[in-house]
């Protein structure tokens, strides 16, 4: 990570995942400071122009230690990204809706009916009064082998010795899934996963080693080139995955959506893989759903939506029509939800009042029931407009989403 970068992640890393959240989200607290895009540019241009230092299993330190906390990556991420493609910054703007818009947005039902019409579910003066005027920040897809062999390296510092593809390639790389998505304060993930069988000391390898600057600095679906190495006798099992590339999945995106969507549209991809497809369609679209047979896989997209597409990683809660799905597409079953359905449980609780206190029951079984489905986000937006569900409030959690208190937007 360059110098200049370090000096300021230092500075807002004390407080954690929560107040990179305030810093992003809260203008009223402070001003987002804005990088203009021939700036980034530039900037981009003179970092690749840079040689960058692959660090190796020598260079790590023997018995290096730091306490890692629920979200401790967030903010190196966000002021990387800020830097060079300021998308984070983007979806914080996404998050908040303007006071008048939310108040017009509640009285729908009302104006509707005065106007003997259809109730909006999503009216569009909400959409135009809170999205930016600025288009999606687009993102230049360019391979590196200086960032591929950095993941790679990272990989193989997961066991003490040989190479991580092995036989226990799958697990190894489930492992560092987990340990990103922790470190990216994802709700699924609130403690650090417990390290693989003769792997003592993983986790502050995994801290040496991975640099996500660089996958920021070259954004590619790095996985998805990764995987198919893996998917074969070496490593336990066969995954049957035929990643589509990246420069393929650009090309179809552009083709169907270039100057043709709004950027609220939602798209669906029933065999999302590594979330190649997704990746390229973030550059037009604020709302996607995947689904995928394989977990893994899953954990994949995920990983690479908290580094290229902030908005299919933590949906912006008010559209909705955003989340990860487990389960056979070509099946008829209910899929379960890997990604939404944490966030929404996390950020909101239902509206207690008496006859709820009476059916108590029936809502934990309720509240169990959503995790093995996907989420309904649309229901839970029309819930929170008429006042079924609320923000939680005094809570302890440390990544408690104050953006969400709509109480407090202006």
């Amino acid at each position: 990570m360059p110098d200049f970068l370090q000096a300021s992640v230092t500075a807002i890393a004390v407080n954690g995942w929560q107040y990179f959240l305030l810093i992003v989200t809260m203008k009223k607290l402070i001003e987002i400071p804005t990088i203009g895009l021939k700036a980034r540019i530039e900037l981009r241009q003179k970092l690749r122009k840079d040689s960058y230092q692959i660090k190796t299993r020598k260079d790590l330190i023997p018995n290096f230690n730091r306490n890692l906390v629920h979200g401790w990556m967030m903010p190196i991420l966000a002021q990387v990204d800020r830097c060079l493609w300021g998308r984070w910054d983007y979806w914080g703007r996404c998050q908040l809706i303007p006071a008048h818009a939310w108040t017009r947005w509640k009285m729908e039902p009302m104006l509707a009916l005065l106007e003997n019409r259809k109730p909006e579910p999503l009216p569009e003066s909400v959409i135009q009064e809170t999205l930016p005027n600025e288009p999606i920040p687009q993102i230049d897809w360019e391979y590196s082998s200086v960032a591929e062999n950095m993941l790679n390296n990272t990989l193989n510092c997961i066991p003490k010795h040989g190479e991580w593809r092995t036989w226990s390639a799958w697990e190894y790389l489930e492992y560092f899934l987990d340990w990103t998505l922790f470190g990216f304060g994802h709700p699924a993930y609130k403690t650090l996963p417990k390290e693989p069988a003769s792997c003592e000391g993983a986790s502050m390898r995994l801290y040496q080693m991975f640099d996500l600057s660089a996958l920021l600095l070259y954004p590619e679906d790095y996985l998805g080139r990764i995987l198919p190495d893996i998917c074969g006798k070496k490593a336990q099992r066969n995954a049957g995955f035929y990643p589509t590339p990246l420069v393929v999945g650009s090309f179809m995106s552009q083709v169907i959506s270039a100057g043709k969507i709004d950027r609220t549209s939602s798209f669906n991809e029933p065999a999302c893989g590594t979330g190649t497809l997704m990746l390229a369609q973030s550059n037009y679209c604020l709302c996607g759903i995947g689904q995928d047979i394989d977990p893994i896989l899953l954990k994949c997209a995920l990983f690479q939506f908290f580094l290229y597409a902030p908005w299919l990683a933590i949906p912006i809660w008010w559209l909705g029509q955003t989340d990860l799905w487990l389960g056979n597409t070509l099946l008829a079953e209910k899929p379960k939800s890997i990604n939404a359905v944490y966030w929404y449980e996390e950020w909101f609780e239902n509206v207690e009042n008496t006859e709820q206190e009476e059916k108590s029951e029936q809502v934990e079984c309720k509240s169990v029931e959503i995790v093995e489905q996907p989420i309904q986000t649309e229901t839970v937006i029309q819930e929170i407009v008429q006042g079924k569900r609320k923000p939680k409030k005094n809570t302890t959690s440390a990544k408690q989403m104050t953006l969400f208190n709509l109480d407090d937007f202006t």
